[in-house]
Formats: C-alpha cells, sequence, structure tokens
C-alpha cells in the first residue's frame, strides 16, 4: 500500500519520521488474507469504493445497501477497522487527502493494479512492470476505438505517466447486468466485425507467443490432466487451419460495463487486442459470468452459449452453424487457458476464484478431445484435477496415466471428510455424468457413477481404515506419508500399501489375491517389529492392533456403534434386485449371462448368484421317483420339449408343484439375497410357463399360467433375447424353423402386454445379434432404471 501512495505523490509511514509530517486515518475492508482490499479516507461520508464493486447478483446488491444505511447513519467509523498512518506530501500529488476519494489495492498477482477514485475519474496505477504494458496497452485501444462504434460508450484516457493513467467516468445512469441482451449481442457483433482479418494457423503470432509460454509453465499447482489435454489440442492443430481474427475486449464481462438503454458502456480495456479469434467476448461474458457470479456447472454454461447463439448474431459470426460455433468455442478455450495459466503459475498464492475456474475450464475442454479419450477415461483425468491440490492418498492404483485403468476395476482414495464432499459435489454436477449413487458409511463413502455414455466409474472415499469396528492404520499418517508420481497421482508409500493388503485379507480371513502378492515383498527386508509379527505371527496382529488407543475404551464403543449401524443401513439401503432372461434355446442367453454377470459384479459391486429356472426350494419332480442324481443327469441329457404329458390333471398337478416353488421361493431369494444386496440372475424364468409350458412337459390354457403370474413378486428387469430363426438354427439345431418363430412371436406379444401394465418393472425384447451390443443395452437399461 505505501508503494501506490508512492506512485500517487504522498510518502506514507506507521510510525513518525520528522516533524512536518501530518496524521490522516484511513478506513478499509479487508481482502480474505487480512490486507486491505478498499481503502477511503477517515473523514469521508460517501462509500465511494462501490465504484469498485459489480452489484448485479442479488447477494451484491443487499451488501451495497447495507454499506449505504452504515454511511447515512454515519456509523461506518465503528464498523469498519481503521489505520493510522504519518504522511508527507511529496511535490504535485495526484489527489487531495482531503478530497472524497477511495482506493482499491487490485488483484494479487503479477499484472497487479491498484485503482483509485476521486473527481468523478479513474486512476490506474501500475505496480510492475507487466502492469505497465497493460495499461499502455488500454490506453493506447481506447485512443482508436473511442467514438468508432455505435451504442458502444468507452472512457476517454490520458496518460499521466508510464505508472498512471486516468479514465472518465462511463457508469452514469448505468445498470449492471448479468443476462446476456440484444443489447450486448449487437454490441459483440459490432466489435467483432471491427478490422476481421482471417489468416492461418501457423501465421498467427500471438497464438504462438501464448502456445510458448503456456509449455513453458513449471507449476505442481496446475491441473497436470489439463495440461495433457491442452497439449492434445495443441498437437492436433492444422497448421493450415483458417481463423478469422478481430477485435476483442480481453474481459468483456458484466463488472467491466453498464447498460444504458440500448448502449453498452465499457471500460477495462487493458487486454483488449486484435489478435484473437471472433467471438471471444461472447463466450467470455457467458462463461465468466456462469463461473464468478452464478457459479453454474459447464452443463449449464454451455446451455447458455448455445441458446443465446440465435438469431441475427448467429448468422452473422457463424453463419447459423452449429460446428463453426463449436470450434470458435474451442479457440477462445485454447487462448484463454494458455493466457491465465501462465498467469496463476507466477502468482505466489492463489485466490479462491481461480479454484472455481480452473474445473470448469477444465471440464470445457473435454467437449473437444471426445475423440482421442472416453467419457470414462476424461471424467478419471478431471477426478485427479479435482484433488490434485487437495490432500488424500491413493491405495492399491496402478501405476501410470489414472484413467489407463480398467474398466472393471475402482478407485480406493484415502481422503478427507471435506475431500469427499467436495469430490461427491463436484461428480454431481460434471457434464460427462448422468447421476451417481452413493452409499455413505461412517468410515467411506461407497460412490458409483453412471455416465451418459452408458459406463460406469467406481470409487471409495475412505476417511478411516477399518475392518468391521476395528481401525487397522491411520488415514491422516497415510495421507501425509504419500507422495505424487510422475503421472501426478499422490499414492500411498509402498509400505503403507503393503500393510494395508496384508492387514485387510488377513482379518477378513481372505487370501491376499495374486495381484497383490508383489507388495508383501516390502515388508520382508523391514526392521519394525510390526511388519515382522504381521509376516510371521498373523494371529497375534489382531491382539496387538486391538491394544492400539483407536481400538480401546471410548474408541473402541463409538467404532462398534458405528460397524453397527454401518451393517443395519447397509441393509435397509443396498437392496439387490432380478435379472431375468428368456429365449428360445440358441438365442445366446448362456454367454449374456456369463458376460452380465462379471459387469454386474465389477461395475454394480453386487453379488451375483445365478438361478436356472425357478428359485428351487423343491427339487424337479423326478428327484422322487429316480432320486437326486439319476433325476438331475436325465434332465441334462434330455432335450426339451420331448414330454409326452397330454393329461390335463397330471399338467395342473406339475404346474401346482412348481407355482409352490415359486411362491415359496421368492420369499427365500429375497431375503437370502435381494435383502442383502445381491443380484438374482434367472436363466429363464415363470414366463416359460406361460409361452412354452410344454418345455416343463406341461399342457395348460396360457390364461390360467398368466392369471397365476399376478401373485408374485415381480423382477426388476426382464430381457427377452431373440435372433432370426435362420441364425438360431445355426447356433443350435433343437427347435424347428417354426417353433422358434411362433415362440419368439409370443414372448414379444407377452413382454409388451406386461410392460404396457407395469409401472415397476421393465420388460425388454433385445434383438441379440452382436453380443456387445446386447451387453451395453443390458448394462445402459439396469444404470437407468437401477435406485
Amino acid at each position: 500500500m505505501e508503494v501506490i501512495f508512492k506512485t500517487l505523490g504522498y510518502t506514507i509511514s506507521k510510525a513518525s519520521i520528522n516533524s512536518t509530517e501530518k496524521v490522516v486515518e484511513f478506513l478499509y475492508i479487508k481482502n480474505p488474507d487480512g490486507t486491505p482490499r478498499w481503502i477511503w479516507s477517515k473523514t469521508q461520508n460517501q462509500p465511494l469504493f462501490l465504484k469498485f464493486y459489480s452489484t448485479s447478483s442479488i447477494r451484491a446488491k443487499m451488501f451495497a445497501a447495507m454499506i449505504r444505511v452504515l454511511f447515512y447513519a454515519k456509523l461506518q467509523k465503528l464498523v469498519f477497522p481503521s489505520k493510522k498512518f504519518f504522511v508527507v506530501n511529496k511535490l504535485n500529488p495526484l489527489f487531495n487527502l482531503n478530497d472524497n476519494w477511495a482506493l482499491f489495492t487490485g488483484t494479487v498477482g503479477p499484472n497487479n493494479k491498484a485503482i483509485l477514485y476521486t473527481n468523478n475519474s479513474f486512476y490506474k496505477i501500475a505496480t510492475s512492470l507487466s502492469a505497465q504494458k497493460l495499461i499502455d496497452n488500454e490506453h493506447q485501444m481506447l485512443q482508436e476505438v473511442h467514438g468508432s462504434i455505435p451504442n458502444l460508450k468507452t472512457p476517454q484516457s490520458i496518460k499521466i505517466s508510464n505508472e498512471i493513467i486516468l479514465l472518465t467516468d462511463v457508469s452514469k445512469d448505468g445498470k449492471r447486468s448479468k443476462n446476456c441482451t440484444p443489447t450486448h449481442l449487437n454490441i459483440l457483433s459490432a466489435i467483432s466485425s471491427k478490422r476481421s482479418n482471417t489468416i492461418l494457423l501457423k501465421d498467427w503470432k500471438f497464438y504462438k507467443t501464448l502456445k510458448n509460454n503456456f509449455q513453458n509453465i513449471n507449476d505442481d499447482r496446475i491441473p497436470v490432466n489439463m495440461i495433457r489435454k491442452m497439449n492434445i489440442l495443441l498437437d492436433n492443430a492444422n497448421p493450415y487451419e483458417k481463423v478469422t481474427l478481430t477485435l476483442s475486449h480481453g474481459d468483456f464481462t458484466q463488472w467491466n460495463m453498464y447498460k444504458v438503454d440500448e448502449t453498452i458502456a465499457l471500460y477495462d480495456w487493458e487486454l483488449a487486442s486484435f489478435d484473437r479469434p471472433k467471438a471471444f467476448d461472447y463466450f467470455h461474458f457467458i462463461i465468466q459470468n456462469g463461473i464468478m457470479v452464478e457459479r453454474k456447472s459447464w452443463t449449464e454454461i454451455y446451455k447458455s452459449i448455445k441458446e443465446n447463439c440465435s438469431g441475427a448474431f448467429a448468422t452473422t459470426l457463424f453463419d447459423n452453424d452449429i460446428d463453426q460455433m463449436k470450434q470458435y468455442l474451442k479457440w477462445y478455450l485454447i487462448l484463454n487457458c494458455m493466457y491465465y495459466l501462465k498467469v496463476y503459475a507466477a502468482q505466489p498464492k492463489w485466490h479462491a476464484q481461480i479454484e472455481w475456474l480452473l474445473p470448469v475450464w477444465n471440464e470445457a475442454l473435454n467437449e473437444f478431445i471426445s475423440d482421442e479419450k472416453s467419457s470414462r477415461e476424461l471424467l478419471i483425468m478431471d477426478v485427479f484435477d479435482c484433488i490434485q491440490n487437495q490432500e488424500y492418498a491413493g491405495l492399491k492404483l496402478e501405476f501410470g496415466f489414472p484413467e489407463s485403468l480398467n474398466e472393471n476395476s475402482d478407485i480406493d482414495l484415502i481422503v478427507n471428510k471435506n475431500t469427499s464432499k467436495s469430490l461427491v459435489y463436484f461428480l454431481k454436477k460434471h457434464a460427462l455424468v448422468s447421476k451417481i449413487k452413493t452409499n455413505k458409511k461412517s468410515f467411506m463413502t461407497s460412490i458409483l457413477v453412471f455416465l451418459k455414455d452408458g459406463s460406469l466409474l467406481a470409487l471409495d472415499l475412505i476417511t478411516q481404515l477399518k475392518v468391521k469396528n476395528i481401525e487397522i492404520m491411520d488415514a491422516k499418517k497415510i495421507i501425509a506419508s504419500g507422495s505424487r508420481n510422475r503421472y501426478g497421482v499422490k499414492n500411498a508409500s509402498d509400505r503403507d500399501t503393503a500393510q494395508f493388503i496384508a492387514l485387510f485379507y488377513l482379518l477378513n480371513g481372505s487370501k491376499i489375491p495374486t495381484k497383490y502378492l508383489a507388495t508383501q515383498n516390502y515388508l520382508k527386508n523391514t526392521t519394525s517389529s510390526f511388519d515382522v509379527m504381521l509376516q510371521n505371527s498373523p494371529k497375534e496382529v489382531l491382539n496387538f492392533i486391538k491394544k492400539e488407543k483407536p481400538n480401546t475404551s471410548f474408541h473402541y464403543i463409538k467404532n462398534t456403534m458405528n460397524y453397527f449401524m454401518d451393517t443395519l443401513k447397509n441393509s435397509l439401503n443396498n437392496k439387490g434386485f432380478v435379472i431375468t432372461f428368456s429365449g428360445v434355446d440358441g438365442a445366446g442367453k448362456s454367454t449374456v449371462i456369463e458376460n452380465i454377470a462379471v459387469r454386474v459384479e465389477k461395475q454394480l459391486r453386487k453379488k451375483v448368484v445365478v438361478l436356472r429356472h425357478r428359485p428351487s426350494v423343491l427339487p424337479i419332480l423326478s428327484v422322487w421317483t429316480k432320486g437326486k442324481e439319476k433325476a438331475h443327469q436325465d434332465a441334462i441329457e434330455s432335450l426339451p420339449r420331448q414330454g409326452k404329458n397330454n393329461s390335463l390333471v397330471s399338467s395342473l398337478f406339475r404346474f401346482s408343484y412348481y407355482y409352490t416353488d415359486y411362491i415359496l421361493g421368492q420369499f427365500v431369494v429375497y431375503f437370502k439375497h435381494i435383502f442383502r444386496g445381491h443380484v438374482v440372475i434367472y436363466d429363464r424364468y415363470y414366463f416359460d410357463f406361460i409361452n412354452d409350458s410344454k418345455r416343463s412337459n406341461i399342457e395348460l390354457p396360457k390364461k390360467l399360467t398368466v392369471f397365476c403370474y399376478r401373485f408374485l413378486l415381480k423382477p426388476k428387469f426382464n430381457f427377452f433375447l431373440f435372433a432370426d430363426a435362420d441364425i438360431i438354427l445355426k447356433r443350435k439345431q433343437e427347435l424347428s424353423k417354426i417353433t422358434i418363430e411362433k415362440l419368439t412371436h409370443d414372448y414379444h406379444s407377452l413382454f409388451e402386454s406386461l410392460s404396457s401394465k407395469s409401472h415397476f418393472s421393465t420388460y425388454e425384447t433385445i434383438n441379440n445379434i452382436e453380443l456387445e451390443i446386447t451387453l451395453n443395452r443390458i448394462v445402459g437399461t439396469l444404470i437407468q432404471n437401477e435406485k
């Protein structure tokens, strides 16, 4: 602050130096870090510092109104902190300290500029060489632009010195507007038509300068994967691509303008240039307003960009071509990110707004590299960028780029509770995410992310390392001892990872999986008594851990209660569901069921139980006459639909027997599996009794079997797999073509009828030709309807 006042013509100090000094008192409002933000004389009765404050939001309007009330009631001296200074006037100071004035100390960073408001004018004061270049550029651009664009009002600029320019106040009768109105669009069109010039990318000097500066950034705070995305876009850029460059303000935002009827009063031209692509200011206005004021997600911002780009504006700039609009949005993002990432890398301490901006810019880049990376890969990259500057440690993560994770693998992260909450919020708002399902426990939050393209991502956010009610390791210590690898991922140390794996499987009574055995080598050469015990005396480990402080007295009681509540909550909230697969022999049910079972277990993270045709609480009928082994052997060897039963009485008996199995078995299945969160897959189901009862050697009216279905618990998901009869006959020759076509027709009709009457269950028919297409469709249905 002393440097700023010296530039303005005053030497100020907190201690007296000589007798010629005057004593002045300043009031001020602080930045979050405690430094003065707005400063004014204690003798003033007007809140002139509000000239620096944008009041476009309701919260901002309320704050400004409160400030005016305080000044009106003359309470400002009681409310705001004050500082006393000793002042010596230099020759010809820029303003009189006894007049009304206010000083904004500026945004911290290499381009810092203070702004003084007095005598109805603003004075920009550069505090660095880079800031001097900016205000010099502003002065020159205003000399050229002032009065040259209809309905655009700009300040008059007078250069006082290399460090100071004077700018007239253009705020009279103006109002802030966060909306992109027709007036804004008209001005943006006019600005874009100013000195328009189309060049080849290879000849674009401004782009080359930014690219060179960007590629020299070396700052661990900049998101690693955001840099990688930018490099993908830069590497893929065609040097012979044509780009139309026009005038741009560079920071066309609501806090740099006022709207007066059909006129826009626009100030702060220090970033103005004729070397940016057309529509740069349009994208900047909507994106910055969405992030900084409305705190919108990229999904909401992108929607606003497309909605506002219409009518004459869209015709003038993009010939109503959405692809052209997206192309220039890409150039906006590339230039904006290259410029500001370089600026932020030069700032010793980041302000909160940077943490708002970077995730949204990063997410926006995904729109333009979807050919290079899948949605799941992009989301994983964004997840690790989101937590890059937070405290965490990855557990059991494979070495390499994070997005190379196997599609059936999940991500285990040790985090604190704040990081866990922020990551859940981040995932909910992400543009690639359809929805997320969270299972919150006392020691961790499990997240299942359903992406819009049908893929899945599972994460475990662990805040305490526990097995049942026993805390096995200290999460804070693991985070503290972790380190970041060359791929930008912070991992738990090798020793901590080895200990966790050994303890987890030991206390769960399981063998360490083969893929993790190599980690145990880190414990073999250790001198730690605990590691030696872990390898040589595993039975003593549990007793040792139980004596640790987190597992004694009050902590043990708390852990036990939490374990009980976690178990209860999991039983109530994590119920499973039933999937049935129907289809004629040769439709491909077995292969599909085998693959779906793996996907459900790995991706939906639910145990799978496969049942054939029915619950099987009761054995097949022939067991009573042939014995269990003989009956099952005959069932395996015999072809379907070979029974000779034509008796109504016999059919009723057989059906009643199997129907009883369904009635009783459905409750056994529910409490044994569904209630515990398992997924039960039926290879064939009750629908065979309706459409293909002959398969079970039953001949009954279809109306009877359809009626009896009403009293069964309805499966959540039901899939009928079919294919052309000729294709099925190539797979299996167990049924005639006529039979295949009739059964297929009957199943289509049945599923259509059941679907029209059901609000809970899904009945879907799938032409099973390409296995991967079938699997993706089934998983997509599960994702869409799984609650």
